[in-house]
């Protein structure tokens, strides 16, 4: 019997679903959890592209704004939210 490898899917929005050409990254983990902060290095790199002066994002967690210092398991609901502007 293989033991499943956890992973989460991260929906995209803005630049970055432009960026990545994609609507979402499905990214395996070694646990079944892990910190917003890890995962955003992580995902830079496995996606250089990610990181740049002219892109910046935040996640989202379960429709929420989140702090980087939360953990997040593939239960939770994982966005990445460019810079919004306008007026």
């Amino acid at each position: 019997m293989t033991k499943e490898i956890p992973s989460i899917n991260i929906k995209l929005f803005g630049i970055l679903r432009e960026r990545m050409k994609s609507n979402n990254l499905a990214i395996p983990l070694k646990d079944n959890s892990i910190l917003l902060k890890d995962l955003k290095k992580y995902l830079i790199e496995l996606y250089p592209e990610l990181n740049g002066y002219d892109v910046d994002f935040v996640f989202a967690v379960n429709r929420a704004i989140a702090n980087e210092d939360i953990t997040i398991s593939p239960r939770d609901e994982i966005a990445l939210i460019p810079p919004i502007s306008g007026g």
